[in-house]
């Protein structure tokens, strides 16, 4: 169990997914530039999502996303990861967890 104020660490951010693209020699990762609202990264930040064998890169550009923005980066495949994106499921099946309204990139999830 955690506390509440352990919770109130976890920064839960709604962004908007630029670009995404599938990372050569993983059956699982995908590439995303997400924009979390940060004037000093207009190209969005990189995080990887292992959801590739549950989505296609096409898919999800344009689409809005809860990613957790808050973490430390994290390599893998030689790449930045720089947040986590939030997915639900039972193994076979994956969803994308997502506002049910368009929210502006950088929008808190309280």
């Amino acid at each position: 169990m955690i506390t509440i104020d352990d919770f109130k660490k976890v920064e839960l951010k709604v962004g908007r997914v630029l670009n995404a693209e599938a990372i050569e020699g993983s059956e699982k990762l995908l590439k995303l530039q997400v924009d979390l609202g940060e004037p000093n990264l207009p190209a969005g930040r990189q995080v990887l999502a292992g959801i590739a064998k549950h989505y296609q890169p096409s898919e999800l550009i344009g689409r809005q996303i809860v990613i957790i923005a808050n973490l430390e980066p994290r390599s893998m495949m030689g790449m930045e990861s720089n947040g986590m994106v939030l997915a639900g499921g039972d193994g076979e099946l994956i969803s994308l967890l997502a506002p049910d309204k368009e929210l502006p990139p950088g929008s808190s999830i309280r």
